[in-house]
């Protein structure tokens, strides 16, 4: 939420604010069974840190960044775990900030609108210690969104829904079959890279045109 609300900030387009309201309702309703159970109102907002201190480990079944790290530098990950942990929130705050104040420079139309949104929750997934297959689920979603409505993004999608899938399988199944995340983890990173790419510096002709 804080993320979009620094995109309105940004664009001086205050007219649709009052739909951000709409995100702690969900996230809250969402939860109301764990709450009946007992759980605190603060755990949709400190379940996150909770897990980067239980796990420590960078990434869990997902090829990204922090996996393409754990498996190229074990050792010294176990070693520096909460030094490069935080350095991995600072690094994912700067890229969506820098991605953001870009975003100065172009109209913000719907379709512009979801292509943002797709690379702000996927830069999330990418960076973020402690990532896990099932944070990928809504990326590939949207993914799938912005392949239909720019056909320059059919190949990003289809690699990216692939590799998910085939890791979230592995996990849904139970399977024993290992998976050799080190190539996985270095062309989803290709992948995105190429997806912001286009997003921020070789955009559709029809997402500059504003929509107001």
């Amino acid at each position: 939420m804080l993320r979009f609300n620094y995109v309105y900030w940004a664009r001086h387009d205050y007219r649709h604010w009052y739909q951000f309201g709409w995100v702690p309702v969900t996230v809250y309703a969402m939860n109301l069974p764990g709450f009946l159970a007992g759980r605190s109102l603060l755990t949709p907002l400190t379940i996150y840190a909770g897990q980067t201190s239980d796990y420590k480990e960078l990434a869990l079944n997902i090829a990204n960044f922090p996996k393409f790290l754990q498996l190229a530098f074990p050792t010294a990950i176990l070693d520096h775990y909460e030094l490069l942990k935080r350095g991995l929130m600072v690094l994912t705050c700067l890229i969506l900030l820098a991605g953001f104040w870009y975003l100065r420079r172009l109209d913000l139309t719907p379709q512009r609108f979801l292509v943002v949104a797709t690379w702000s929750f996927w830069t999330r997934t990418m960076f973020l210690p402690s990532m896990h297959d099932r944070y990928s689920y809504f990326v590939m979603v949207m993914l799938a969104l912005v392949a239909l409505l720019d056909r320059r993004m059919i190949g990003v999608a289809l690699v990216s829904i692939g590799i998910s899938t085939v890791l979230y399988l592995r996990y849904l199944l139970n399977a024993d079959a290992a998976i050799d995340l080190w190539p996985l983890a270095i062309i989803q990173i290709i992948n995105y890279c190429g997806f912001t790419a286009g997003t921020f510096l070789h955009p559709q002709p029809e997402y500059l045109h504003s929509f107001r």
